[in-house]
């Protein structure tokens, strides 16, 4: 059987502005409850729980924490996540990459569903998933304050982004548009810079599609 074919570099670090462009520090097994975390104060490194199945056995999951680390370093020397909704872009964020990559390297039968493999052993119901990103939240109103539910409505719209524009243009312009985000953002604008981001890099037939995914979920008008 053929290995999959390597997927396109985003350009990153060449044609574009570095991301996270340094060694990443990593920890597993060292924290005894199911859960992990990425910081970058004092230490910029990924730690990964051991509670259920061990956190850094699910792909989806290590995925997920890099998500957080690409963010921050796109943010220094401030971070991300100085507010509620920057919190929660950051989770919607982290969930995506997580999925969008999946996709790319070795696909699921549920494309949509983020770690599906530590979730075995805390959820009970079939499909296991941590979160979705194809939920139908809408903004504000299903906003509760709690980052990793309302993130679900900003990942829904980036996976609606991807849906319509392809893994390669759509992760281009999510990716070029946290440059713009100020540590405490809100949804609204972020999703206004990652409209500008797709008109200055794609044109406006692309700014469109990315418009039309952010008021879907009511994140702008």
């Amino acid at each position: 059987m053929l290995p999959p074919p390597a997927p396109a570099s985003l350009g990153f670090g060449e044609s574009r502005r570095p991301i996270n462009n340094q060694p990443q520090a990593v920890r597993i097994n060292q924290f005894g409850q199911d859960n992990s975390f990425a910081t970058d104060h004092p230490k910029d490194e990924l730690r990964f729980g051991k509670g259920g199945v061990d956190d850094a056995e699910d792909a989806e999951v290590i995925l997920h924490e890099y998500g957080h680390a690409i963010q921050d370093s796109q943010m220094t020397p401030f971070g991300f996540g100085g507010s509620v909704e920057a919190g929660s872009i950051g989770e919607g964020f982290a969930d995506y990459f997580a999925v969008t990559v999946t996709n790319v390297i070795a696909p699921t039968l549920d494309p949509a569903c983020v770690a599906d493999w530590d979730s075995v052993s805390y959820t009970s119901t079939t499909p296991h998933c941590l979160r979705r990103v194809d939920t139908n939240l809408h903004y504000p109103e299903d906003l509760n304050g709690r980052v990793h539910h309302d993130g679900q409505i900003w990942s829904r719209a980036l996976w609606d982004i991807r849906q319509a524009l392809g893994n390669v243009v759509a992760d281009t312009i999510i990716l070029e548009a946290q440059f713009q985000f100020a540590p405490d953002t809100n949804m609204p604008d972020a999703a206004q810079a990652t409209v500008d981001a797709a008109q200055s890099l794609y044109g406006a037939a692309e700014a469109n599609v990315v418009l039309a995914a952010f008021q879907a979920r009511g994140i702008l008008p």
